[in-house]
């Protein structure tokens, strides 16, 4: 044998090194997915509870000042479109007109109390 022969890794040894290789990153993808997995219900109730806290703060100012702030939203992601920034950005320019729409929409209705009618 050669020197040259000796420095080559055969085909075997070098399947075997990839095969090592792909199935350590599995290991590793399988209990960070594990890990995740693990957390996600207490990340949407989190996020349930905390969605629930800010439609409820605004649900008490006036419709008026509501309009606003979300007619206020629309033109910054509107700004931003225009701009030429990425679609994250305008996303998060926007976002804040839905949830204000949505505290409109699920405001409790009041109910009307019937007025006497005068003679």
């Amino acid at each position: 044998m050669t020197i040259e022969e000796l420095e080559q890794p055969s085909p075997g040894s070098h399947l075997a090194g990839v095969v090592r290789r792909v199935s350590g990153s599995i290991k590793v993808a399988r209990s960070g997915a594990t890990r995740l997995i693990a957390r996600v219900p207490g990340t949407m109730n989190a996020t349930r509870a905390g969605a629930h806290a800010t439609t409820s703060a605004l649900q008490t100012l006036p419709d008026s000042t509501l309009r606003w702030l979300a007619a206020s939203s629309v033109g910054l992601g509107t700004g931003f479109y225009l701009a030429g920034k990425r679609r994250l950005v305008i996303a998060a320019g926007v976002a804040p007109a839905l949830v204000m729409g949505a505290a409109i929409a699920l405001r409790p209705i009041k109910p009307v109390a019937p007025t006497e009618a005068k003679s």
